[in-house]
């Protein structure tokens, strides 16, 4: 659900009831008004996200602010905020056979504790998921999404690349990008790629793998991310304020 200041109908009607219910609207009705605005800003103002932290004031009902209401209202228990690294989500709903599969692989990698080993970017796992393609001591996150779909049981249904851009590039030729909303969320095994560029290496980039999406946040597998030693592991982000986001995408068979 998505609501904003114009709209109109049984959403904004259940959601002014909502606000009467907490003190923060003298009665409900069907627009999304000025005052119903104000009540919105009023709730977030003083409620938290599912991780915990405070709610952007932004006077908009996204899956963020639904969820606070439905905590502070009782109609679900909170969800205690992520420890990084948070446990992975093991049992899948939604996205491709593909993805669901190195996803999987992902999951056995962090599992283990892959990462560097010996210095940064170095050690074993990082040379099997360079296979070969670049010297040892280079970015490894592309690598490390190749080789979970190289190894899964459905096999990579695109070029090995040690290159978040060249694998991107890939994806938008097939045609398997998308742009990622709250109607439209990312699914366990997409990918997600990030721009690192600068005016002299403009080719530079991030990736990892979607593992889940739930209340407006997004939970990730990615490798080669933060100081030595890197390890694979999962990180969050709201669906909607992902900084350096270049797109997500579904790999098909």
């Amino acid at each position: 659900m998505f609501l904003q200041s114009g709209d109109k109908g049984p959403d904004v009607l259940q959601l002014t009831n909502d606000l009467v219910s907490l003190g923060l609207l003298s009665a409900p009705g069907s627009i999304f008004n000025a005052g119903v605005v104000n009540a919105v800003k009023k709730f977030q103002a003083q409620n938290l996200d599912p991780r915990g932290a405070p709610l952007v004031i932004d006077g908009e009902v996204g899956p963020l602010t639904k969820y606070a209401m439905d905590v502070v209202l009782g109609r679900r228990a909170p969800t205690p905020p992520p420890v990084t690294p948070s446990a992975p989500v093991r049992t899948f709903s939604g996205g491709s056979q593909s993805g669901n599969a190195a996803l999987k692989v992902a999951i056995a990698e962090m599992d283990r504790g892959a990462g560097e080993k010996g210095g940064d970017n170095l050690g074993p796992d990082v040379e099997k998921y360079l296979n070969g393609l670049v010297p040892m001591g280079s970015s490894w996150c592309a690598g490390f999404v190749s080789y979970c779909f190289a190894n899964s049981t459905s096999g990579i249904p695109f070029k090995y690349s040690v290159g978040a851009q060249d694998i991107l590039g890939q994806f938008k030729k097939k045609g398997w990008l998308y742009t990622a909303s709250v109607t439209n969320p990312p699914e366990p095994g997409d990918i997600i790629v990030f721009t690192r560029a600068t005016k002299a290496e403009p080719w530079l980039g991030h990736i990892g793998l979607v593992n889940s999406y739930a209340d407006g946040i997004v939970t990730t597998i990615e490798g080669n991310r933060g100081p030595y030693p890197s390890e694979v592991t999962t990180f969050t982000y709201v669906l909607g304020r992902i900084a350096n986001l270049l797109s997500f995408g579904q790999a098909q068979p």
